[in-house]
């Protein structure tokens, strides 16, 4: 099977949380770019708080006339020179005609896979091999409903309790109950919450005990093979524990806990790792982060 990595670039401000409808089925060969600006509506969290295995970057732009077009475009630039040979494909997931020209150069200059689209879903429809049914992957678990609610009670509890009102409660205890049951479940929560609060850093740390409870109790569920191979959840934790106990800040552990749960078990995913790391935080900082968790995965 040809593995094809693929970007989508959503222009938020054209298609809203409509243009996000089938992120949650999303894989780890793909990459979600939000670009958005102060005259798009609210982004709700819950609409992408489950977006697959899929890695998720959001850019908040300046306003003003085609502001968000120019971004895109410049971003599909990059990647066109980037990613040129290589089986990538890249779609604009926007109702706006205007890009099919910028498009169409692209596709003419360098030859990737270069698209336009109302909405994610429309594009998930990828063509695999028929597979056995093996639950060696990152989507979501089935989770139990009784156990959902408890969580979604104890989150609004401890937010409350810190100080918060119950609208910021109800909507933390959405982000996690969206990630419940997922199994980088504390890096899912952490992005998400730093996508929507400046001040997440004091949320998560609000509410990152209950969090790690119930993502252990998605990491047992998930232990069918007892192996020397560690699961992703279990690489997942393990990497946020050593990080956070080293003092490095909480940006700094989700990220390098997903560029980790991403290529682990891959081929050369160990230089990957490096090398991610490594052009991430420059060669002092990433060589430090990287000699804290080369040995646990």
């Amino acid at each position: 099977m040809i593995i094809i990595e693929t970007y989508y670039l959503i222009d938020f401000e054209n298609v809203n949380k409509d243009g996000l409808v089938g992120c949650n089925k999303l894989d780890k060969n793909d990459t979600i770019v939000i670009f958005f600006t102060d005259n798009a509506k609210k982004i709700d969290m819950s609409d992408i708080a489950d977006h697959g295995e899929a890695e998720l970057e959001m850019y908040k732009i300046p306003s003003g006339k085609q502001s968000v077009d120019i971004h895109i475009g410049s971003y599909l630039g990059y990647l066109a020179g980037k990613k040129e040979g290589s089986k990538t494909r890249v779609i604009i997931v926007s109702k706006d005609t205007d890009y099919d020209n910028v498009i169409r150069f692209w596709k003419e200059k360098t030859g990737i896979s270069v698209s336009r689209s109302k909405q994610i879903k429309i594009e998930t429809q990828k063509t695999k091999e028929p597979t056995k049914k093996n639950t060696n992957s990152n989507a979501a678990n089935k989770v139990s409903g009784t156990k959902k609610t408890k969580l979604n009670q104890e989150v609004m509890q401890a937010v409350r309790n810190a100080g918060y009102d119950a609208s910021v409660a109800n909507n933390v205890a959405q982000i996690v109950t969206g990630a419940y049951g997922n199994e980088r479940m504390l890096s899912d929560v952490h992005n998400a919450l730093k996508s929507k609060y400046t001040n997440y850093k004091d949320v998560y740390a609000v509410i990152k005990p209950v969090v790690s409870k119930y993502s252990g109790d998605v990491s047992s569920k998930n232990s069918v093979k007892k192996s020397a191979v560690k699961s992703k959840s279990e690489i997942n934790s393990e990497i946020m524990r050593i990080l956070s106990k080293a003092g490095y800040e909480d940006d700094i552990v989700g990220y390098v806990a997903s560029v980790v749960v991403k290529n682990y078990g891959l081929k050369n995913g160990k230089q990957q790792i490096y090398r991610t790391i490594i052009s991430k935080y420059g060669q002092g900082c990433g060589l430090n982060i990287y000699t804290h968790i080369k040995k646990h995965f």
